[in-house]
């Protein structure tokens, strides 16, 4: 289902009246539809977001689809709709809007004026950085469009990818949210809820590679190892298993221009 651009009032910016952006319009093609980033928008439609996911095995009737309800946890990164910019590439901003970022698709949606919710077009957005919920000032998250710089296995993710922190070194997190199908305890109805994947990677010198495990085997296998932040890492019992201690070793990392 589409819905006409022209029925969403420029004030669904909610940051800035005076922003100056381009819109993308649509064109039709023998393929489907394609979105291009134009500065005439007269023509731009923004799909729907669907809560709603295909699953087989709902039913004896093969592939259905299943509404978000039916399933237990949330799809999405934070349920709630958030400040964000987005980015076309580059510094090319597209403004500023409320979204929340849909794991299952990987899909980022946005409300309109009308409070209805529509899926940003991946074609045009490279890169959201969202900011935090009583300070708007302050970047919450940061994800890229995962395109041709990361391989797991030999496969690309499919859509966005985290950026952790800022630096030399560079960890990078791809999640992808999937539904999850189970007996109930007397085995009389399935249950179902969202699991979750996630896949790391190292950005170094502009290359990015795999951490197939959060470990300091891993990480060190990556880096080289170094026997001054081994022992910076007993002293402050920083563990390199848990995201929280990885960031907090990278931190020092930079912060000492190793490369």
């Amino acid at each position: 289902m589409h819905r006409n651009i022209l029925s969403l009032p420029i004030a669904f910016l909610f940051w800035s009246a005076t922003a100056i952006f381009h819109l993308p319009v649509m064109a039709q093609t023998e393929r489907g539809v394609s979105y291009l980033p134009v500065s005439d928008f007269s023509a731009a439609k923004y799909t729907l977001a669907v809560h709603e996911v295909n699953f087989e095995g709902v039913s004896t009737r093969g592939m259905q689809r299943l509404s978000y309800d039916q399933v237990k946890g949330s799809p999405f990164f934070n349920d709630n709709f958030q400040p964000a910019e987005i980015f076309m590439g580059g510094q090319k901003s597209l403004g500023r809007y409320k979204v929340k970022f849909n794991l299952l698709t990987q899909e980022f949606h946005f409300l309109g004026n009308d409070n209805a919710e529509y899926v940003v077009p991946k074609e045009l957005a490279k890169r959201i950085v969202l900011y935090d919920m009583v300070d708007s000032m302050k970047q919450s998250a940061v994800f890229i469009a995962g395109e041709n710089r990361f391989s797991f296995n030999g496969k690309q993710p499919e859509g966005y990818v985290q950026e952790m922190n800022t630096g030399n070194v560079v960890l990078y997190k791809v999640a992808k949210r999937f539904v999850v199908t189970a007996d109930s305890l007397f085995g009389t109805m399935k249950r179902y809820y969202f699991g979750t994947g996630i896949t790391y990677f190292l950005g170094i010198k502009g290359e990015t590679m795999p951490l197939k495990k959060l470990s300091e085997q891993a990480v060190f296998a990556l880096l080289g190892n170094s026997n001054s932040l081994e022992g910076w890492i007993r002293k402050n019992k920083i563990s390199l298993k848990n995201e929280e201690g990885l960031l907090a070793f990278l931190e020092q990392w930079n912060a000492l221009g190793k490369q």
